[in-house]
């Protein structure tokens, strides 16, 4: 996708394409966000930007949503490329996504359809709860809903500390401290 495309049409093409290559009972409106959101922060990780180009997403009861995702399935239903229809999920009814007009990868450069497919694989086998899970950490925890959760601070994956990390610290600070 380019550069002078909008945040909003980058967003409504890649949602686009998720439904186009996901399995309408394994999608969702929960997982199509948490794909959205998994693909822009493993995006984010390798190359220092989105697929959608948003830098946030809203931090909303089940986990993050990109900024417009509203209004950007109703552009999909309105335009006719996707249909919305009531599906029965074990536990209640879910919003799945069928798509009308497939989106091809045309427009999509070859490393983020690699990642919208890795986050696809991930995302769609689990329930919308697992899926809703995943997101939930604790950059999730010190935000509000309704907030802004921006993506390179997602982008950060904390790893534990060994014991020649310690080693290391302490050779530091008795330099400095000399």
């Amino acid at each position: 996708m380019t550069a002078n495309q909008s945040r909003t049409d980058r967003t409504s093409i890649v949602a686009h394409y998720i439904i186009s290559h996901t399995e309408p009972a394994q999608l969702g409106a929960v997982k199509l966000n948490k794909i959205m959101w998994r693909a822009d922060v493993l995006a984010y990780r390798r190359f220092g930007r989105t697929i959608t180009g948003q830098t946030s997403y809203i931090r909303m009861p089940y986990g993050p949503v990109p900024n417009g995702m509203a209004a950007t399935l109703r552009r999909l239903v309105s335009e006719g490329k996707i249909v919305e229809r009531a599906a029965d999920a074990g536990v209640g009814q879910r919003r799945e996504f069928v798509w009308l007009e497939r989106r091809t990868a045309a427009g999509f450069a070859a490393e983020d359809v690699e990642i919208l497919h890795q986050a696809i694989d991930e995302i769609a086998p689990l329930s919308a709860a697992a899926a809703s899970d995943e997101t939930h950490d604790v950059l999730w925890d010190e935000i509000s809903n309704g907030a802004q959760i921006p993506i390179r601070a997602a982008s950060v994956q904390p790893v534990p500390l060994e014991p020649e990390d310690f080693e290391w610290l302490e050779s530091e600070l008795r330099q400095t401290v000399s």
